[in-house]
């Protein structure tokens, strides 16, 4: 009876997730260009395990999307999720084509990575996404929406860029209602 109950423990712990640590802005991690995954990874447990662990980690931090460098892993890879609209979506070695006849739209968005934070970006409304699933399954498909919005956002993640990086104006990050009444100069 003790060994299956160790056997059971053991089992698991395996299966359990665990909260990876979201590294934050400085991290040179967040500034590298992200390595491919390779197609012997996807069968790989400790990698399905990571895919596991990042859907939990951004579920536990309130996030809508987190990509594999914001957990110090350097490899082209990011979950989403938002509800409603946005299922729960793993992506491997994305490629996205920005669909400019759609035009940009602002999105104001948060990071992980950069905690209490929101800017004011530019999004395309509309991209295309390719990309392989956890299975190793080939997806290519069209997104708008806040879809599109996450996807670009993570896939951006991927190549080193932050939202500090796409701020038109730094006058957009700052809050200028103290001076409405000030005196001039």
């Amino acid at each position: 009876m003790k060994f299956l109950f160790v056997l059971l423990l053991s089992l698991t712990s395996a299966f359990a997730q665990t909260k990876l640590e979201i590294i934050k802005i400085g991290h040179p991690t967040l500034r590298a260009t992200a390595l491919e995954v390779t197609q012997s990874s996807f069968s790989d447990p400790k990698f399905q395990k990571l895919i596991d662990d990042m859907i939990f980690t951004m579920g536990k931090a309130g996030g809508v999307g987190l990509a594999a460098p914001q957990v110090n892993e350097s490899i082209r890879m990011f979950v989403m999720k938002s509800w409603p609209g946005v299922p729960l979506t793993v992506v491997i070695n994305p490629k996205i084509e920005y669909i400019e006849s759609e035009g940009k739209k602002n999105s104001s968005e948060g990071c992980l990575s950069i905690p209490g934070k929101t800017l004011n970006v530019k999004r395309f409304k509309k991209i295309h996404i390719s990309y392989f699933d956890r299975n190793g399954t080939y997806i290519s498909k069209e997104l708008s929406g806040f879809g599109a919005i996450i996807a670009q956002h993570e896939y951006d993640h991927l190549n080193g860029v932050l939202i500090v990086d796409l701020v038109e104006q730094m006058n957009t990050m700052m809050n200028f209602t103290g001076f409405t009444n000030a005196p001039l100069m």
